[in-house]
């Protein structure tokens, strides 16, 4: 499961940018008309009385402010529409609803304007429409109506996200209070001949209170906003090592927040396997120590209790001795498979074709491997960095492993493919059917359920194997084979070693 945090998708963007470019367009396609229709009215009189009487382009303003804000608004929200396909219905309609509302009160405010100006500047109002339109309108049109999109959309999600609704609160708290200062401030421009008072009055009273209302919305939503903070922080406060299998509850929102929960949750469901295997892993090793300790004791106080049916002592001694050193290894590997009593972890070059000749050397003689035919192809040198005593269990036991199946011969090679060095481990025996060859890599896994703890290992030389390879950047697989067991590590040349 995926930590990090979520990207906005493709469909979730192409509103944003497209309903702004939609909204500037409507402004540019309205200062044009003005301009068209400032054109067709003819040529400007020099006489000023003309100038003042002669309404330009008024009928036109008047369509912009009444029907032309709704068609803008339609317009903009059909463009928002079309641009999130591939979203969620739901989702697509909040953006084009929001894109439509913010678009609708821009232009109610824009024809205002121009209604107003076309009553002191008739002559010249389309002129003062076009250069306010290019330098600051059509621009500031644009950017609203895609920030006010991207807050709706947000990252795809059924609600609004954490920033989403921070910053619409502010946002809508702020310039609905700047508006009615605004409003204020004209009304006392109208009522008094000075603006002494009207400045004084905004800043001793206005200003604070615009601050002040604005800090207590934005508090008030940022307390409910993290409203899911406080409960991821309850359920993790409850949560004991006995009580690994709860969640924390993910948040209905696409935002940071629900990215925190689904890593929380992703990290408790790493802590609980690993608390799973850590368990599995203690039971396992109980249940293989117990029954050759057991069967140890028993022998050893049987002659103790009976020494007189005791034949031969030294032999005793050697079958308990030899029953130790089986106990001994068992607990190497099992220190070695929970990470304790490992190797030193110093990174050297190591020739796996020389360590690899050199342990097939060692296992021609020994009992175990008498009968069999073992080859090491391993023509060149083939350095890895790595730890050697590591590297040389793995070999051990992927050989050790294939003495113990095979019927008459092991073949072991070392070869370079690309940048990759490859060594396999190849037995005639009767191999390992493919249902099983992930099983295999498990602990104490024994696919001979008749097969002794004397006449075998205990299930614990290929996971080792596996970790060693995994150690060292590498892999461990079983690859077909027509006829045995085909076992391939392969490690990359230049990898080093983990931890």
């Amino acid at each position: 499961m995926a930590s990090g945090k979520a990207p906005r998708p493709a469909w979730a963007t192409r509103p944003v940018w497209a309903s702004g470019l939609a909204a500037a367009f409507v402004v540019g396609t309205a200062v044009a008309w003005l301009q068209y229709a400032d054109r067709a009215a003819g040529l400007r009189s020099a006489w000023p009385a003309v100038h003042l009487n002669h309404d330009r382009v008024g009928p036109q303003i008047e369509q912009i402010t009444t029907w032309g804000t709704w068609a803008g608004a339609l317009y903009v929200a059909s463009v928002c529409l079309l641009a999130g396909r591939g979203g969620p219905w739901w989702v697509r309609i909040r953006g084009a609803a929001v894109a439509a509302a913010v678009t609708a009160c821009l232009y109610a405010t824009y024809g205002s304007w121009l209604l107003r100006e076309n009553e002191l500047h008739k002559i010249d109002v389309a002129e003062k429409a076009l250069r306010w339109a290019v330098a600051c309108i059509a621009p500031s049109a644009g950017l609203i109506t895609g920030a006010a999109v991207a807050v709706a959309v947000g990252r795809g999600g059924a609600r609004l996200s954490f920033r989403g609704r921070v910053a619409l609160t502010a946002g809508t708290a702020t310039g609905a209070l700047f508006l009615a200062a605004v409003q204020v401030f004209q009304s006392l421009n109208d009522a008094y001949d000075s603006l002494d008072k009207v400045y004084w009055i905004a800043l001793t009273t206005g200003v604070p209170l615009v601050a002040l209302l604005t800090g207590s919305l934005v508090h008030a939503m940022v307390a409910r906003s993290l409203r899911p903070v406080e409960a991821i922080r309850r359920e993790l406060a409850d949560i004991t090592g006995q009580s690994l299998d709860r969640r924390v509850p993910v948040p209905a929102t696409e935002d940071v927040i629900a990215d925190l929960a689904r890593t929380t949750n992703a990290t408790l469901d790493r802590v609980e396997a690993a608390a799973t295997r850590q368990r599995e892993f203690t039971a396992d090793a109980a249940h293989e120590l117990r029954s050759p300790l057991a069967a140890l004791r028993a022998q050893l106080e049987s002659s103790l209790r009976h020494p007189e049916s005791v034949e031969d002592w030294p032999e005793v001694v050697r079958e308990a001795a030899t029953d130790v050193i089986r106990l001994q290894r068992l607990a190497d590997d099992l220190l070695l498979l929970a990470g304790q009593g490992a190797a030193p972890r110093d990174r050297e070059p190591v020739d796996l074709s020389a360590l690899a000749e050199d342990l097939v050397r060692e296992h021609q003689h020994l009992p175990e491997s008498a009968a069999l035919r073992l080859r090491c192809e391993a023509p060149a040198p083939a350095v890895l960095p790595g730890n050697p005593i590591h590297l040389d269990r793995l070999i051990r036991n992927l050989l050790t492993n294939a003495c113990r199946h095979a019927r008459t011969e092991v073949t072991v090679t070392v070869a370079r493919t690309g940048p990759d060095l490859l060594l396999t481990v190849h037995d005639d025996g009767p191999g390992i059917p493919p249902a099983d060859r992930t099983r295999v890599f498990d602990r104490f896994t024994r696919l001979d359920a008749a097969r002794t703890r004397s006449s075998g290992g205990a299930g614990l030389g290929l996971p080792i194997a596996r970790g060693i390879a995994t150690h060292h950047g590498g892999t461990l697989t079983i690859a077909d084979s027509a006829r045995g067991a085909r076992l391939v590590a392969r490690f990359p040349a230049g990898a080093r070693p983990s931890g």
